[in-house]
Protein backbone atom coordinates (compact mmCIF):
# COMPACT_ATOMS: atom_id res chain seq x y z
CA UNK A 1 0.00 0.00 0.00
CA UNK A 2 1.54 3.38 -0.56
CA UNK A 3 4.20 4.52 -2.63
CA UNK A 4 7.09 5.09 0.78
CA UNK A 5 9.20 5.89 -2.30
CA UNK A 6 12.75 4.86 -1.37
CA UNK A 7 14.14 8.41 -2.08
CA UNK A 8 12.93 11.69 -4.96
CA UNK A 9 16.22 12.47 -5.35
CA UNK A 10 17.71 8.84 -5.73
CA UNK A 11 20.28 9.75 -3.01
CA UNK A 12 20.95 7.23 -0.29
CA UNK A 13 19.97 9.28 2.99
CA UNK A 14 22.68 9.26 5.81
CA UNK A 15 20.64 7.87 8.02
CA UNK A 16 16.90 6.38 9.12
CA UNK A 17 14.80 9.63 9.60
CA UNK A 18 12.21 10.06 12.35
CA UNK A 19 9.17 11.59 11.08
CA UNK A 20 6.14 12.94 12.90
CA UNK A 21 2.98 14.13 11.61
CA UNK A 22 0.82 16.36 13.81
CA UNK A 23 -2.77 14.97 12.44
CA UNK A 24 -4.81 11.65 11.26
CA UNK A 25 -6.58 13.23 8.57
CA UNK A 26 -6.77 12.61 5.45
CA UNK A 27 -3.93 14.71 5.00
CA UNK A 28 -1.28 13.67 7.58
CA UNK A 29 -2.35 9.83 6.32
CA UNK A 30 -1.81 10.99 2.19
CA UNK A 31 1.71 12.56 3.74
CA UNK A 32 2.73 9.06 5.51
CA UNK A 33 1.81 7.08 2.55
CA UNK A 34 4.18 8.88 0.12
CA UNK A 35 6.95 9.36 2.53
CA UNK A 36 10.12 7.23 1.77
CA UNK A 37 10.53 3.60 3.33
CA UNK A 38 13.73 4.95 4.89
CA UNK A 39 11.38 7.03 7.26
CA UNK A 40 10.10 5.88 11.09
CA UNK A 41 7.34 7.82 10.88
CA UNK A 42 4.64 8.96 14.04
CA UNK A 43 1.44 10.12 13.64
CA UNK A 44 0.09 12.55 16.79
CA UNK A 45 -3.69 13.53 16.97
CA UNK A 46 -6.61 13.92 19.50
CA UNK A 47 -8.80 12.13 17.36
CA UNK A 48 -7.83 8.80 14.82
CA UNK A 49 -9.47 7.32 12.41
CA UNK A 50 -12.17 4.54 13.71
CA UNK A 51 -13.22 6.92 16.31
CA UNK A 52 -16.65 7.70 17.10
CA UNK A 53 -17.38 10.53 14.77
CA UNK A 54 -16.83 13.84 16.15
CA UNK A 55 -17.06 17.44 15.00
CA UNK A 56 -13.54 18.31 15.94
CA UNK A 57 -12.05 17.05 12.61
CA UNK A 58 -13.44 17.24 8.85
CA UNK A 59 -12.03 14.31 7.28
CA UNK A 60 -14.97 12.14 8.03
CA UNK A 61 -17.78 14.28 7.28
CA UNK A 62 -16.62 14.98 4.08
CA UNK A 63 -18.57 14.00 0.79
CA UNK A 64 -16.04 12.81 -0.84
CA UNK A 65 -15.13 13.18 -4.23
CA UNK A 66 -12.45 14.52 -6.46
CA UNK A 67 -13.37 17.38 -8.63
CA UNK A 68 -10.65 20.22 -9.82
CA UNK A 69 -10.67 22.93 -7.97
CA UNK A 70 -7.96 25.50 -9.52
CA UNK A 71 -5.13 27.52 -7.82
CA UNK A 72 -1.51 27.98 -8.72
CA UNK A 73 -0.09 25.63 -11.13
CA UNK A 74 1.83 23.88 -8.03
CA UNK A 75 -1.76 23.32 -6.75
CA UNK A 76 -3.06 21.91 -9.76
CA UNK A 77 -0.36 19.60 -10.17
CA UNK A 78 -1.28 18.10 -6.82
CA UNK A 79 -4.89 17.49 -7.35
CA UNK A 80 -4.21 16.03 -10.72
CA UNK A 81 -1.56 13.53 -8.84
CA UNK A 82 -3.97 13.00 -6.44
CA UNK A 83 -6.64 12.11 -8.84
CA UNK A 84 -4.44 9.35 -9.97
CA UNK A 85 -3.56 7.64 -6.97
CA UNK A 86 -7.64 7.60 -6.17
CA UNK A 87 -8.23 6.11 -9.58
CA UNK A 88 -5.09 3.80 -9.34
CA UNK A 89 -6.45 2.70 -6.26
CA UNK A 90 -10.23 2.19 -6.86
CA UNK A 91 -8.65 -0.61 -9.70
CA UNK A 92 -6.32 -2.44 -6.92
CA UNK A 93 -7.82 -2.22 -3.57
CA UNK A 94 -11.76 -1.81 -4.30
CA UNK A 95 -12.24 -2.86 -0.57
CA UNK A 96 -10.56 0.64 0.27
CA UNK A 97 -13.81 2.57 -0.29
CA UNK A 98 -13.06 4.12 -3.61
CA UNK A 99 -14.41 3.59 -6.91
CA UNK A 100 -14.51 5.50 -10.37
CA UNK A 101 -17.00 7.60 -11.39
CA UNK A 102 -17.44 9.95 -14.26
CA UNK A 103 -18.27 13.64 -13.33
CA UNK A 104 -20.35 16.30 -14.63
CA UNK A 105 -19.20 19.32 -14.03
CA UNK A 106 -21.72 22.74 -14.70
CA UNK A 107 -20.61 26.12 -14.73
CA UNK A 108 -23.18 28.73 -14.20
CA UNK A 109 -20.71 31.16 -13.53
CA UNK A 110 -17.03 31.55 -14.34
CA UNK A 111 -15.35 29.78 -17.81
CA UNK A 112 -17.72 29.99 -20.72
CA UNK A 113 -15.76 27.80 -23.11
CA UNK A 114 -13.78 24.82 -22.03
CA UNK A 115 -10.69 26.33 -23.12
CA UNK A 116 -10.24 28.36 -20.19
CA UNK A 117 -10.66 25.38 -17.89
CA UNK A 118 -7.34 24.77 -16.89
CA UNK A 119 -7.85 20.48 -16.46
CA UNK A 120 -8.84 20.24 -19.87
CA UNK A 121 -7.09 17.67 -21.38
CA UNK A 122 -5.25 16.63 -18.22
CA UNK A 123 -8.09 14.37 -16.86
CA UNK A 124 -9.35 11.18 -18.10
CA UNK A 125 -12.19 11.20 -20.58
CA UNK A 126 -12.89 14.77 -20.67
CA UNK A 127 -15.05 15.56 -22.84
CA UNK A 128 -17.23 19.09 -23.43
CA UNK A 129 -21.18 18.09 -22.54
CA UNK A 130 -23.99 19.75 -24.72
CA UNK A 131 -27.29 19.32 -22.29
CA UNK A 132 -26.28 21.53 -19.01
CA UNK A 133 -29.51 21.51 -17.62
CA UNK A 134 -31.35 24.05 -18.91
CA UNK A 135 -29.43 26.56 -17.23
CA UNK A 136 -26.85 27.78 -19.79
CA UNK A 137 -23.26 28.19 -18.96
CA UNK A 138 -20.79 25.44 -19.52
CA UNK A 139 -20.61 21.95 -18.79
CA UNK A 140 -17.80 19.16 -18.96
CA UNK A 141 -17.78 15.32 -18.04
CA UNK A 142 -14.19 13.58 -16.96
CA UNK A 143 -13.20 10.35 -15.05
CA UNK A 144 -13.03 11.19 -11.38
CA UNK A 145 -13.32 9.34 -8.18
CA UNK A 146 -15.90 8.75 -5.08
CA UNK A 147 -14.68 7.50 -2.47
CA UNK A 148 -16.47 6.77 0.81
CA UNK A 149 -14.81 8.38 4.15
CA UNK A 150 -16.40 5.72 6.90
CA UNK A 151 -14.78 3.04 4.73
CA UNK A 152 -11.40 4.89 3.96
CA UNK A 153 -9.96 6.29 6.40
CA UNK A 154 -9.99 2.93 8.81
CA UNK A 155 -8.98 1.31 5.50
CA UNK A 156 -5.73 3.52 5.24
CA UNK A 157 -4.73 3.37 9.14
CA UNK A 158 -4.81 -0.55 8.70
CA UNK A 159 -2.86 -0.09 5.61
CA UNK A 160 -0.18 2.18 6.82
CA UNK A 161 0.48 0.46 10.73
CA UNK A 162 0.85 -2.59 8.33
CA UNK A 163 3.78 -0.91 6.80
CA UNK A 164 5.26 0.42 10.24
CA UNK A 165 3.23 3.71 10.91
CA UNK A 166 2.42 4.41 14.58
CA UNK A 167 -0.70 6.15 15.70
CA UNK A 168 -0.76 8.14 18.97
CA UNK A 169 -3.26 9.99 20.50
CA UNK A 170 -2.63 12.82 22.37
CA UNK A 171 -4.30 15.38 23.88
CA UNK A 172 -5.12 19.39 22.88
CA UNK A 173 -1.66 20.92 21.06
CA UNK A 174 -1.40 25.07 22.34
CA UNK A 175 2.03 25.37 19.83
CA UNK A 176 4.41 23.13 17.72
CA UNK A 177 7.08 23.58 20.37
CA UNK A 178 5.07 20.85 22.49
CA UNK A 179 5.80 18.37 20.45
CA UNK A 180 9.47 18.62 20.64
CA UNK A 181 9.93 15.86 22.73
CA UNK A 182 8.79 13.35 20.54
CA UNK A 183 12.33 13.48 19.66
CA UNK A 184 11.90 13.31 15.36
CA UNK A 185 13.99 14.80 12.43
CA UNK A 186 11.15 16.25 11.06
CA UNK A 187 7.89 17.48 12.29
CA UNK A 188 4.98 17.85 9.59
CA UNK A 189 2.18 20.10 10.38
CA UNK A 190 -0.71 18.59 9.41
CA UNK A 191 -3.55 20.06 11.75
CA UNK A 192 -5.52 22.14 9.90
CA UNK A 193 -7.93 23.96 11.81
CA UNK A 194 -5.29 24.03 14.49
CA UNK A 195 -2.96 26.45 12.73
CA UNK A 196 -4.77 28.92 13.48
CA UNK A 197 -4.46 28.37 17.03
CA UNK A 198 -1.39 27.22 17.70
CA UNK A 199 1.15 29.93 19.15
CA UNK A 200 3.94 29.39 16.90
CA UNK A 201 1.89 29.08 13.65
CA UNK A 202 -0.62 31.63 14.56
CA UNK A 203 -2.19 31.84 10.62
CA UNK A 204 -5.01 34.11 10.77
CA UNK A 205 -5.89 33.36 7.63
CA UNK A 206 -7.13 29.99 8.39
CA UNK A 207 -11.31 29.69 8.69
CA UNK A 208 -13.83 27.74 9.46
CA UNK A 209 -17.32 27.24 8.07
CA UNK A 210 -20.35 24.77 8.80
CA UNK A 211 -21.08 22.14 6.16
CA UNK A 212 -24.39 20.01 5.03
CA UNK A 213 -24.90 16.71 3.55
CA UNK A 214 -27.29 13.83 3.62
CA UNK A 215 -26.72 10.43 2.46
CA UNK A 216 -30.21 9.18 0.88
CA UNK A 217 -30.63 5.31 -0.84
CA UNK A 218 -30.43 6.15 -4.70
CA UNK A 219 -29.84 4.61 -8.10
CA UNK A 220 -27.49 7.53 -8.87
CA UNK A 221 -23.76 6.13 -9.41
CA UNK A 222 -22.12 8.98 -10.99
CA UNK A 223 -20.84 12.08 -9.74
CA UNK A 224 -22.35 15.68 -10.57
CA UNK A 225 -21.05 19.20 -9.56
CA UNK A 226 -22.95 22.25 -10.16
CA UNK A 227 -21.44 25.46 -9.58
CA UNK A 228 -23.77 28.26 -9.91
CA UNK A 229 -24.13 32.06 -9.12
CA UNK A 230 -26.13 31.36 -5.69
CA UNK A 231 -25.63 27.76 -5.15
CA UNK A 232 -22.90 25.28 -5.01
CA UNK A 233 -24.58 21.50 -5.30
CA UNK A 234 -22.95 18.56 -5.99
CA UNK A 235 -23.98 14.71 -5.65
CA UNK A 236 -21.63 11.68 -5.35
CA UNK A 237 -23.21 8.26 -6.11
CA UNK A 238 -21.53 5.54 -3.43
CA UNK A 239 -21.65 2.68 -5.63
CA UNK A 240 -23.83 0.87 -3.28
CA UNK A 241 -27.55 2.14 -3.93
CA UNK A 242 -26.70 5.60 -1.54
CA UNK A 243 -26.04 8.92 -3.04
CA UNK A 244 -24.54 11.67 -0.71
CA UNK A 245 -26.32 14.86 -1.59
CA UNK A 246 -24.50 18.49 -0.90
CA UNK A 247 -23.79 21.67 -0.97
CA UNK A 248 -24.74 23.59 2.06
CA UNK A 249 -22.02 26.04 3.93
CA UNK A 250 -22.15 28.94 6.21
CA UNK A 251 -20.26 30.52 8.81
CA UNK A 252 -19.98 28.79 11.91
CA UNK A 253 -21.48 31.74 14.45
CA UNK A 254 -24.98 31.32 13.05
CA UNK A 255 -26.95 28.88 14.38
CA UNK A 256 -27.65 24.96 13.30
CA UNK A 257 -30.01 24.46 10.61
CA UNK A 258 -32.85 22.09 11.46
CA UNK A 259 -32.67 18.64 9.70
CA UNK A 260 -35.52 19.40 7.47
CA UNK A 261 -35.04 22.36 6.26
CA UNK A 262 -31.79 20.91 5.00
CA UNK A 263 -33.08 17.97 3.85
CA UNK A 264 -35.86 20.27 2.14
CA UNK A 265 -33.09 22.41 0.69
CA UNK A 266 -30.90 19.52 -0.94
CA UNK A 267 -33.44 17.36 -2.46
CA UNK A 268 -35.05 20.72 -3.87
CA UNK A 269 -31.68 20.88 -5.50
CA UNK A 270 -31.27 17.30 -6.14
CA UNK A 271 -34.68 17.03 -8.08
CA UNK A 272 -33.82 19.96 -10.21
CA UNK A 273 -30.06 18.85 -11.24
CA UNK A 274 -31.24 15.07 -11.62
CA UNK A 275 -34.69 14.61 -12.01
CA UNK A 276 -34.50 11.49 -13.29
CA UNK A 277 -33.06 9.89 -10.06
CA UNK A 278 -34.85 12.32 -7.88
CA UNK A 279 -38.29 12.62 -10.08
CA UNK A 280 -39.91 14.30 -6.40
CA UNK A 281 -38.77 17.51 -4.59
CA UNK A 282 -40.68 16.40 -1.26
CA UNK A 283 -38.53 15.06 1.11
CA UNK A 284 -41.03 12.67 2.30
CA UNK A 285 -40.57 10.41 -0.72
CA UNK A 286 -37.09 9.80 0.11
CA UNK A 287 -35.39 6.95 2.18
CA UNK A 288 -32.75 9.21 4.26
CA UNK A 289 -29.68 7.45 5.37
CA UNK A 290 -28.11 9.47 7.83
CA UNK A 291 -27.78 13.69 7.91
CA UNK A 292 -24.16 15.34 8.08
CA UNK A 293 -23.25 18.14 10.20
CA UNK A 294 -19.96 19.26 9.60
CA UNK A 295 -17.03 21.55 10.13
CA UNK A 296 -14.36 22.52 7.59
CA UNK A 297 -11.06 24.62 7.97
CA UNK A 298 -10.72 27.39 4.83
CA UNK A 299 -7.64 29.18 4.11
CA UNK A 300 -8.54 30.87 0.44
CA UNK A 301 -5.69 32.45 -0.27
CA UNK A 302 -3.94 29.37 -0.80
CA UNK A 303 -2.63 25.78 0.54
CA UNK A 304 0.47 26.20 2.67
CA UNK A 305 3.17 23.34 1.88
CA UNK A 306 6.45 24.83 3.05
CA UNK A 307 9.28 24.45 5.46
CA UNK A 308 9.92 26.53 8.49
CA UNK A 309 12.04 26.01 11.49
CA UNK A 310 10.49 26.66 14.50
CA UNK A 311 12.43 26.94 18.07
CA UNK A 312 14.76 24.78 16.64
CA UNK A 313 12.25 22.10 14.97
CA UNK A 314 12.50 21.62 11.38
CA UNK A 315 9.27 22.00 10.46
CA UNK A 316 7.09 20.93 6.86
CA UNK A 317 3.50 23.12 6.74
CA UNK A 318 0.76 20.86 4.85
CA UNK A 319 -2.62 22.31 5.36
CA UNK A 320 -5.38 25.22 4.08
CA UNK A 321 -6.65 22.33 1.15
CA UNK A 322 -9.97 24.44 2.01
CA UNK A 323 -12.59 22.32 0.40
CA UNK A 324 -9.70 19.75 -1.18
CA UNK A 325 -8.79 17.86 1.43
CA UNK A 326 -9.56 14.84 -0.44
CA UNK A 327 -8.74 16.58 -4.01
CA UNK A 328 -5.03 17.47 -2.65
CA UNK A 329 -4.36 14.30 -0.13
CA UNK A 330 -2.22 11.98 -2.31
CA UNK A 331 -0.48 14.99 -4.16
CA UNK A 332 0.05 17.61 -1.55
CA UNK A 333 1.86 13.69 -0.06
CA UNK A 334 4.25 13.78 -2.97
CA UNK A 335 5.08 17.53 -2.40
CA UNK A 336 5.72 16.99 1.31
CA UNK A 337 7.90 14.00 0.40
CA UNK A 338 10.09 16.32 -1.84
CA UNK A 339 10.59 19.01 0.79
CA UNK A 340 11.39 16.33 3.39
CA UNK A 341 13.76 14.99 1.13
CA UNK A 342 15.98 18.55 0.69
CA UNK A 343 15.37 18.43 4.91
CA UNK A 344 16.73 14.93 4.76
CA UNK A 345 19.98 15.26 3.47
CA UNK A 346 20.35 19.18 5.69
CA UNK A 347 20.35 16.95 8.64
Amino acid sequence: MGNRLSSLSGRKPPALTKVTIFGAGVTGMAIASQLPKTCAITIVARDLPGDALSQDWASPWACAGWAALGGSPREQQMQLDALAYYRRLAASHPESGVRRAELTDLHDVGAESAEELWFRGRVPDFREQVEVGGKGGLGVSYGSAVLDPAVFLPWMRKQLEAEGVRFTRIGTVGALAELGYLGHDVLINASGLASRTLKDVGDDEVVMDRTYTTLVKSEYQAALIRRGAAEYSYYFGRGDGTAVLGGISEPVEGEVRSTASVRADLIRRAHENLPDFFPSSKPEDYTFIRDFVGIRPLRPASVRVEKEVIGGQKVIHAYGTTIGGYMFSFGLGREVARLLDEYVFEL
